[in-house]
């Protein structure tokens, strides 16, 4: 009875079968399809629904690739570029050339992004600031009103005889 298939090609084995739908079993066809979709930046009920399964159900059977989501792409990548290499070696020259300016690209996105960390890792030069100008820049960026700011004048209510309008009146 192994030899009866499902619609969609999957074994399928009626004996010892309870009651109910039957648990959904993980082929390489959708672990491969899942990948892709969390390779592509998919949700998981994006990915779910594409692949047509529940959201629990693509939790519980392909937790080990959700947890894994950041490194997908790279991952996929790498496979990408492995079986392209595979092909060039084998003779096929279409996917050698590729496989080569896939390289040059590997190279120069590497140089890319190695300056890009060194430009990154440098200090923005400032050139020299003395103690008292450093001193009065902490002055300035605390007299917001802490608490060893300078306390605000007395309101005087009259000067000689005379109103003098405050700013809490106007």
């Amino acid at each position: 009875m192994a030899d009866d298939l499902d619609l969609f090609g999957n074994p399928y084995h009626s004996a010892g079968r309870g009651q109910g739908r039957p648990e959904h079993v993980p082929t390489e066809e959708n672990i491969i399809n899942v990948m892709v979709l969390l390779a592509s930046g998919m949700t998981n009920a994006e990915v779910a629904k594409t692949v047509g399964l529940s959201t629990p159900t693509l939790r519980k059977h392909y937790f080990h690739l959700l947890k894994q989501r950041e490194v997908m792409l790279a991952r996929l990548k790498a496979r990408l570029r492995t079986a392209q290499i595979q092909q060039g070696l084998a003779g096929n020259a279409a996917a050698l050339s590729g496989a080569l300016k896939m390289l040059d690209g590997v190279t120069a996105e590497k140089v890319n992004r190695d300056m890009q960390n060194k430009a990154a890792n440098k200090p923005t030069p400032r050139g020299y600031v003395s103690k008292k100008e450093q001193r009065l820049d902490n002055a300035r960026a605390i007299s917001g009103g802490g608490r060893y700011a300078v306390p605000a004048g007395p309101r005087l209510i009259a000067n000689n005889g005379q109103p003098v309008a405050s700013s809490d009146e106007a």
